[in-house]
């Protein structure tokens, strides 16, 4: 058997005498252990004492920089919104001073009452693309026709000439996005725009919040004179489009969003007449 060395005998020795120890405690009755264990209460308390408030305090300390640093966040997060609220209420405040000019300089158009025949034109041909509604008519500057005359059918406004030529001519339809229509509410006689979508429906632009408008109010053409040069020739009282819906405009908080639809069925349209002025 291999020796051991003095300093592997030293270990063991130690350890032996540990075990033993231990071993001897652990056997002795509990009367001669109970003094013991007192003193190493006593002597061991306030340290654990002082371990543990100091684990407390360490704990608290780090809840307060979360808290402190959670609340600069929100403070920062409140501090950007107010600033997009405020810019946010800035455009808003320079679109409807915009807007009310707008509606001013619409307010000052006179109507103008001029004279007008009708000239029957069958309808040629559809354009429905997804940019443009119009048609084209079989009637041109050989009867009379010519550009920004308006066009009905069964008395009620289709759309307005925008080409004609000797024998045929455009019609833009009151659908067409580029269509826009000078018109007024036949109950208030308020003044407003017939704009078209390039849906079904059109919409009423410059009805504000204190006109009284509703389903089912009818919209008739306003034979505005704006400008001497303009070419837009309008009949005056000739119905357009009934409203259908009219609600808050988010965009523009002082006027209302209203939709209405043409009076006639622009998809079956056989036949036209177009109001020459004399």
């Amino acid at each position: 058997m291999r020796k051991l060395p003095p300093r592997a005998w030293k270990r063991l020795k130690l350890l032996l005498v540990f075990v033993g120890v231990a071993a001897f405690l652990l056997l002795m009755p509990s009367r001669f252990t109970a003094p013991a264990r007192v003193l190493f209460n006593e002597a061991v308390g306030p340290l654990q004492t002082g371990l543990f408030q100091g684990a407390g305090k360490a704990l608290a300390a780090g809840g307060t920089l979360s808290e402190m640093f959670r609340k600069r966040d929100l403070e920062r997060k409140l501090l950007r919104e107010v600033a997009r609220l405020r810019n946010e209420n800035d455009a808003l405040t320079d679109q409807i001073l915009r807007q009310g000019q707008a509606l001013q300089s619409v307010a000052k158009l006179e109507l103008k009452e001029v004279p007008f025949r009708a000239v029957r034109a069958p309808v040629a041909s559809y354009d429905a693309s997804a940019m443009r509604r119009s048609i084209t008519v079989r009637a041109g500057t050989g009867d009379g026709v010519g550009t920004g005359m308006a066009v009905t059918a069964q008395g009620a406004l289709v759309g307005i000439v925008v080409e004609a030529g000797p024998f045929q001519s455009r019609v833009r339809l009151i659908t067409d996005p580029d269509s826009a229509v000078p018109c007024r509410l036949s109950p208030t006689r308020r003044l407003c725009i017939l704009q078209g979508t390039g849906g079904q429906t059109c919409s009423v632009e410059w009805i504000d919040r204190d006109s009284f408008v509703e389903p089912g109010d009818v919209l008739v053409t306003a034979s505005l004179h704006v400008d001497p040069r303009s070419k837009l020739r309008i009949q005056d009282g000739v119905p357009a489009a009934t409203v259908l819906s009219v609600g808050p405009d988010r965009m523009r908080p002082l006027f209302f969003a209203v939709e209405a639809e043409p009076r006639v069925n622009l998809n079956r349209l056989e036949a036209v007449e177009i109001r020459i002025p004399e």
